[in-house]
């Protein structure tokens, strides 16, 4: 007798993938899965002998991809981690596949990196003798989130998805905690400039540095809509991605406004809660590491026994 192999089903803490153009017809590239995660025991059942739902949802725009890269569920342990805590949980698919570095910091406009992040995150056009990008307002980070929790509104009802939304089915910012790796760290840090959002999480970010200028990018000065005490970042010692040195790397959490608010943490020998700083550093695991390395190094799902308990300071450290 012939047995059919069991089919796999996607759990909720391992990652659900959905295909951005079943949420919106219009979505017309970088059609590859978005993925949600969360627990259903808080969030369906609401469990009394766990975590409470924290009624936010965790966005997470990835880094750079190369032209064809699917780019897969990305920092799985983190997320599951911040599921376990209570959150809603999405890894956002959207046109990723030119630096901001790359279109950038070799032109003289100090609003270069704004301009071509906000082509990105609303839809738009940005252009320079180095690269051009048209992004459609359907193909934007902002459309691809909303129709994503308009789609999880009805086809996942028990989720309660529609919380992150007003009810002109704009996005209810300030129950998003914004988050990001690399050129998504940077989207997240720009978001909550432009928006008032209930925490930012950089990893291996914000590196928005004009090299022609010799300057961070103008938009760390600008009076933020959100809070500056709910911005974490968190950078490898030896990280230099993004042609983004680590000492600019300094200058630029500096102009944000965050040494403000607490010398950085060494989190290789301080523990929680990092003297309430917002600025988080590591040289893990120690030795030379090739920059490549050092900057994916904080959500390396094989680094999760060591990060952890940062992991959780920084997404659950009270703030104002």
């Amino acid at each position: 007798m012939h047995c059919q192999e069991p089919v796999s089903v996607p759990s909720a803490l391992n990652g659900i993938p959905i295909l951005p153009s079943k949420t919106d017809p219009e979505i017309s590239t970088f059609d590859f899965p978005h993925y949600i995660f969360f627990n259903p025991d808080i969030v369906i059942a609401g469990k009394t002998n766990l975590p409470a739902e924290r009624h936010q949802c965790l966005l997470f725009i990835p880094g750079t991809q190369p032209t064809g890269t699917k780019g897969g569920k990305g920092p799985s342990k983190f997320f599951e981690e911040a599921a376990n805590l209570g959150y809603h949980v999405i890894k956002l698919t959207y046109p990723n596949d030119v630096a901001a570095a790359e279109a950038c910091n070799k032109i003289r406009n100090p609003r270069s990196f704004e301009q071509f992040r906000m082509a990105l995150i609303i839809g738009g056009s940005f252009n320079n003798p180095f690269k051009d990008i048209t992004i459609t307002r359907a193909d934007s980070i902002e459309n691809r989130l909303i129709k994503l929790l308009l789609y999880l509104k009805q086809a996942r009802p028990q989720e309660h998805w529609e919380q992150f939304l007003n009810e002109d089915g704009s996005i209810k910012w300030e129950s998003i905690a914004v988050a990001g790796q690399s050129q998504g760290g940077g989207h997240a840090a720009l978001i909550a400039v432009k928006h008032r959002v209930a925490r930012v999480i950089c990893s291996g970010a914000p590196k928005d540095y004009n090299h022609i200028l010799k300057k961070p990018a103008a938009w760390y000065h600008e009076v933020s809509a959100t809070p500056k005490d709910r911005f974490f970042a968190f950078n490898h010692d030896q990280d230099g991605m993004g042609d983004c040195t680590p000492e600019e790397q300094r200058e630029n959490l500096r102009a944000l406004g965050l040494e403000k608010l607490g010398a950085p943490a060494d989190v290789d020998t301080e523990k929680p809660p990092y003297h309430h700083t917002r600025i988080l550093t590591t040289n893990y695991p120690g030795g030379k590491l090739a920059s490549k390395e050092a900057h994916t190094t904080f959500l390396n799902p094989k680094n999760a026994d060591v990060f952890r308990i940062v992991w959780d300071y920084v997404l659950t450290e009270p703030t104002k």
